[in-house]
């Protein structure tokens, strides 16, 4: 179950601030709804909105909304997993899932991501921490959809004639925000820590109108879950993230330093995966390696697609659906 406070006193007493400060200016006609709600309670509706519309077996379901009036509170009830989230690291970072392991949660992970793309729903923020085991540990969900965002061009994208009608998942301005995991996010969520190769300056610069609009901001696509994937999968056999260690990110300019990697390092592949300290030379590890490789292409549009992964079946380590 999930809570969330319908009005957020200090986000009121900011706002109220604001008005005093700018000046008035006329109402728009038609406000859009998030200027209409509190910003906490329009993510949880939204969210709510976006859950409705799924009913998948490898995404969590949910099953009530509980709006308490008397606490000013709205609760969410989905259905329970005792599994948990995965683990998927222990204390020193080491991996402790086997490669089978992993695959099965691979698996899973593409079939309830690739029906949230058809759905027009973007996650945003694929983690292994998102990702939930059911009672017996045979099956995995995605969830946490705080973040998600219902976008126009994917659903089109996949086929579909069928457009919410529903003002919340009407508006896809939030897809300019960034949303999720630091070591999680894609290359062109956090574009403006790319660099030139051949200059080493950075090809964004917010002081500098004409260097931003020579080097445009990529589109934010389903793609940014495709490469979340990718970097769940390093976690899940490596036992820790492909770019910079996460115990080395703890402050804002570390984390400024994990968003250049991301955007300008190649990541390395380790000598050995999996709680079995599989190698990455030869057999199944090397495919592995060459399946990560795919996913964890910077450029969006060579990065592999999720029926990219399922059609692959000549390697014991690709998806056969």
């Amino acid at each position: 179950m999930k809570s969330v406070r319908r009005n957020n006193p200090r986000a009121a007493q900011l706002r109220a601030l604001r008005r005093a400060t700018l000046p008035a200016a006329a109402p728009a006609p038609h406000p859009p709804p998030h200027d209409r709600l509190g910003s906490t309670e329009a993510r949880i509706r939204k969210e709510i909105a976006i859950m409705k519309k799924l009913h998948h077996a490898h995404v969590v379901r949910l099953i009530e909304i509980i709006d308490d009036r008397l606490r000013e509170k709205i609760y969410i009830v989905m259905e329970y997993l005792g599994g948990g989230e995965i683990k998927w690291h222990d204390g020193d970072y080491h991996p402790v899932l086997t490669l089978s392991q992993s695959r099965r949660i691979l698996r899973d992970t593409v079939l309830g991501l690739e029906y949230l793309h058809q759905q027009g729903i973007i996650h945003r923020d694929i983690k292994p921490a998102n990702l939930l085991w059911t009672d017996d540990r045979r099956q995995v969900k995605i969830g946490d959809f705080g973040v998600s965002q219902f976008c126009y061009a994917q659903r089109l994208a996949a086929g579909g004639a069928d457009l919410p009608d529903d003002p919340l998942l009407q508006d896809d301005a939030d897809l300019s925000f960034r949303a999720g995991s630091p070591a999680f996010l894609a290359p062109e969520v956090v574009w403006e820590h790319t660099r030139d190769p051949a200059t080493g300056r950075a090809l964004f610069d917010a002081t500098d109108a004409e260097k931003k609009l020579q080097a445009p901001r990529p589109p934010i696509t389903a793609a940014i879950d495709v490469w979340a994937l990718g970097v769940t999968l390093f976690c899940l056999v490596a036992g820790d993230t492909p770019f910079l260690p996460m115990r080395a990110v703890q402050s804002q300019s570390e984390e400024f330093a994990l968003y250049a990697a991301v955007c300008n390092n190649a990541w390395e592949p380790p000598a050995r995966i999996g709680y079995e300290s599989a190698s990455t030379a030869d057999g199944e590890g090397a495919e592995i390696v060459a399946l990560l490789d795919r996913f964890l292409t910077k450029d969006y549009r060579k990065r592999i697609t999720l029926n990219g992964v399922k059609v692959r079946g000549s390697m014991r380590w690709w998806i056969l659906c």
